[in-house]
């Protein structure tokens, strides 16, 4: 159990129009294939072709994203930088290994090493904004994300630092994807942009970037985040065990949720976990879901919790989310539940302030 910490901006770069107008508009962008793919923000708006030359795609991306989260909270400087990221630069990482192969580790141009370490993309946003306080990159893929936010709230709690920037970005490579279709990760056939939405084995990749603004203090942040919760490889019945425990330590039932936020991906082989937490839900609770917009990566709970700061703030559900209508106007409490293969499984508790 965690001290309330409130999340007061927030920004997300996706496979939707959701950067721009740090928004989810409608109609929303369909499927292609069997990869969602992030919409890339105009990079020339923030960086010099020169800087530009010296950026691989993920750190432009993250970058980027971190910058409009910052300038959203007003440009102060956070007291720690943390993110997390399942793989990191794919890019990069791919290219200094066949850079190894061609030149019989003989000599290779730095660049794709240093940038395909998983903390590249902090140091960037440090020099970007001259911040040289705490520091620090989580590599837990399914926990990626989560780690972070624990390791800035133990410090908001603590009250060693009253700020924090946190965010997770992750990028799918052609080579990449072959080698985790080849592990039985994704679905097989995708015979029509619906077929996202039809329960089969495997899920549909995706990547995205996702920072949050930290503060200790409520001031003007419009979600609070409550609890956190991480169970590895549950056993049957010990997601909703946390969940009801989770419910109760804070003096609530399922019927007092009014919105649930679900990482369902319509993998067949693991939509049991979502569907005995729906089976407790009231009628009046609204369920939503966000993989049919994101596609399936470590850090695909980023784009739920964007999702669910930016209702808290315009006071609105987002229609392409929707999956099951509830009745309660209310927007108080929101439960985000996301698995990741079966293994990691994150809840979040979530209270509009």
């Amino acid at each position: 159990m965690i001290k309330p910490i409130f999340i007061r901006t927030a920004r997300a770069v996706s496979a939707q129009d959701s950067f721009n107008s740090n928004d989810l508009l409608q109609p929303v962008r369909s499927l292609t294939g069997n990869r969602f793919t992030y919409l890339e923000p105009n990079y020339q708006d923030y960086f010099t072709i020169m800087q530009l030359r010296r950026m691989s795609r993920i750190t432009r991306l993250g970058l980027v994203t971190a910058i409009e989260c910052l300038r959203d909270a007003g440009d102060i400087q956070p007291e720690a930088i943390i993110t997390g990221t399942g793989k990191g630069s794919l890019t990069d990482t791919e290219k200094f290994i066949h850079a190894v192969r061609e030149f019989g580790e003989g000599t290779l141009n730095p660049s794709p090493f240093i940038q395909s370490t998983y903390n590249s993309l902090n140091g960037l946003i440090g020099l970007h904004h001259h911040i040289n306080s705490y520091n620090s990159t989580y590599v837990h893929s399914g926990f990626s994300l989560e780690h972070a936010l624990l390791d800035a709230a133990i410090q908001l709690n603590e009250q060693s630092i009253r700020t924090a920037l946190v965010g997770s970005f992750e990028e799918m490579t052609p080579e990449h994807y072959i080698i985790k279709d080849k592990l039985d990760f994704w679905k097989k056939e995708i015979d029509s942009p619906d077929a996202v939405m039809k329960s089969s084995p495997g899920a549909i990749s995706g990547e995205g970037s996702f920072f949050f603004f930290l503060d200790y203090q409520q001031g003007a942040a419009p979600l609070q985040l409550v609890d956190l919760a991480l169970l590895f490889e549950p056993g049957e019945g010990a997601v909703l065990r946390a969940m009801e425990g989770m419910l109760k330590q804070h003096g609530l039932g399922w019927d007092q949720l009014d919105i649930y936020l679900s990482g369902r991906n319509q993998d067949s082989r693991h939509d049991h976990y979502y569907e005995e937490v729906e089976h407790c839900l009231s009628a009046t609770t609204h369920q939503l879901h966000f993989k049919h917009l994101s596609g399936e990566f470590d850090t695909a709970a980023g784009f739920g919790l964007w999702a669910a700061v930016r209702m808290a703030e315009t006071n609105q559900l987002f229609p392409s989310m929707i999956r099951k209508q509830g009745s309660t106007p209310s927007m108080d409490y929101m439960l985000l539940y996301n698995q990741y293969y079966g293994k990691q499984h994150c809840i979040y508790l979530l209270k509009k302030t």
